[in-house]
């Protein structure tokens, strides 16, 4: 698989129409329904109104509220979110294997619909939608917040984003970066160097979320340069 480093190489297919994510199967429960169901892995009309309902999860969370809470950045959401239920370790399970051929699938089938249950019990895309919040909150950020008690969060986004990559499918042939990328090849884009939050329409939308998580995880530690965050942010890595 081919790779796009540099900002502007990144940037230019971040934010061309043509780059599209790569297509994933149907699925009717367990981790394929999960993927198909929610924005991340979608495209055109589907995505604007699956990425919708992301935004409106997030919405209902102010931002600053989470520099507050205490714990894993996922039970720190999930309270925020009214969850009452325990969910860390489940969302643990799905985000193992979000990424298809990244995981134990079979663990990430039963924690899907364990959560499916807890929340509802509806297969739709509101509920794909909160699972999606959730999981794309889970080991990227803990990997900031990790990172960042050793360096500030600015520097750590650039230089060493806890999401190192994202992929892109070409739908013509073009070239970028001076790579000729052929129609159809799916290439990995580099997201150090600056767009550590991705960028174009596909934008994390939980940016301003995660960066909040990350602080009040910091002040938590102890008071320190560290837990300053970026005044911006190029980009996102939750599509």
């Amino acid at each position: 698989m081919q790779q796009i480093t540099g900002r502007e190489a990144a940037l230019a297919v971040l934010n061309d129409p043509q780059f599209v994510v790569p297509p994933v199967p149907p699925g009717t429960s367990g981790i394929a329904w999960l993927r198909a169901t929610v924005g991340r892995f979608s495209s055109g009309p589907a995505h604007d109104r699956r990425r919708a309902l992301a935004v409106t999860v997030l919405d209902a969370v102010p931002a600053a509220t989470l520099r507050t809470g205490g714990g894993h950045p996922v039970t720190v959401l999930a309270r925020a979110l009214g969850i009452a239920e325990p969910v860390t370790d489940l969302v643990r399970e799905v985000a193992q294997a979000y990424q298809p051929g990244t995981g134990d699938e079979g663990r990430a089938d039963a924690a899907v619909d364990r959560l499916v249950t807890i929340l509802g019990g509806e297969y739709d895309e509101p509920t794909a939608a909160l699972i999606g919040v959730l999981t794309q909150a889970c080991d990227a950020t803990a990997t900031l917040i990790e990172r960042a008690r050793h360096r500030p969060v600015d520097e750590v986004l650039h230089d060493d984003p806890p999401v190192r990559a994202t992929r892109r499918q070409a739908s013509v042939a073009t070239t970028v970066g001076g790579v000729l990328v052929q129609m159809g090849e799916v290439v990995l884009v580099g997201l150090a160097g600056g767009p550590a939050f991705g960028a174009g329409p596909r934008r994390c939308p939980g940016q301003d979320h995660a960066l909040a998580l990350v602080a009040g995880a910091l002040a938590r530690d102890s008071p320190s340069v560290h837990e300053r965050t970026p005044d911006t942010t190029p980009g996102t890595g939750t599509d």
